[in-house]
């Protein structure tokens, strides 16, 4: 018989190991370590003692994980179990919990597509399913093809100070984006640049005549070695269709492969409305994994 509990601090382990057999079964790799789990769990948006589940299994061991994230107008779900069985409880009791943070909101899940057990449980609870996500990726083999750069542009890595200005480029790169919503300063700073990897010479921007145009931010990934992570790459409206993105896409992967990196990856929506899809094809990017989501509207 299975129960399902708020989290605590000492499941950090047992949690992060059940996060990654769970991974493990599904496509071959880890999903986290301890301390990124770690920070998620101490990040400001979040009440650790509330938005923060686990589930555990006749034996004891933890078999189950959800948590919440409240953006903008919709309430975010992470859930996840190694035992099918205590999905239904799980599901419902982390409902409880949106429901508690933010009364009446709508609520997404978020979810492999190998995840069978995952994707009937949001479907018996009367989930929806409006879109899909890909984790893209290209492997590093022989010399990487150049950036071409628009004329009057350049490239550099972040100096000091800027973690600011990359926040408000970020958020002005994806404000026509889906569902998209700015987190406070303080807390996307504590996910960006407070993990183990945090590597500004990893950030770059692209300028013409002191202007900024677009950014790419990226990391190694911890869980998968040798393989690079672009977590945001994003151009401002004004400096779009001059082949910015593709040029800091290819500028990041060059670097990447310096480094000796075998691959980079990345997420996109697969209905982003700047056409990231295209442009990541046209990089020599591939589909590697779908993700898909899951949305119930309240009230």
């Amino acid at each position: 018989m299975s129960e399902v509990r708020p989290a605590r601090k000492e499941d950090l382990e047992s949690t992060t190991a059940m996060l990654n057999e769970h991974s493990t079964r599904l496509h071959g790799t880890a999903d986290t370590t301890a301390a990124e789990l770690l920070l998620y769990w101490d990040s400001p948006d979040v009440d650790f003692d509330s938005d923060i589940l686990v589930a555990d299994g006749a034996n004891g061991s933890i078999v189950g994980y959800a948590d919440i994230g409240l953006h903008g107008e919709h309430v975010w779900l992470d859930v996840r179990a190694t035992d099918p069985e205590v999905l239904p409880e799980l599901l419902a009791a982390i409902e409880a919990r949106a429901e508690a943070r933010k009364p009446g909101t709508n609520l997404i899940g978020f979810l492999s597509d190998q995840d069978e057990p995952l994707r009937a449980a949001y479907e018996q609870a009367d989930y929806d399913l409006v879109r899909h996500s890909f984790r893209m990726q290209i492997d590093l083999e022989g010399e990487p093809v150049d950036p071409e750069w628009a004329e009057g542009y350049s490239v550099r890595s972040m100096e000091d100070g800027e973690v600011r200005k990359f926040y408000d480029l970020y958020n002005a790169t994806f404000a026509d984006t889906w569902l998209f919503h700015p987190d406070p300063f303080e807390s996307w700073k504590h996910y960006m640049t407070e993990d183990a990897v945090f590597d500004p010479s990893l950030w770059f921007i692209t300028e013409k005549d002191g202007e900024a145009g677009g950014i790419a931010i990226s990391r190694a990934m911890e869980t998968e070695e040798g393989v690079g992570w672009v977590r945001i790459l994003g151009v401002l409206p004004d400096h779009r269709r001059r082949g910015l993105a593709q040029a800091l896409l290819r500028h990041t992967f060059r670097e990447f492969a310096e480094r000796g990196f075998r691959a980079v990856g990345l997420g996109v929506d697969a209905e982003n409305p700047t056409g990231a899809v295209r442009v990541y094809e046209k990089a020599g990017m591939r589909v590697e994994r779908t993700n898909l989501l899951y949305e119930k509207l309240q009230g």
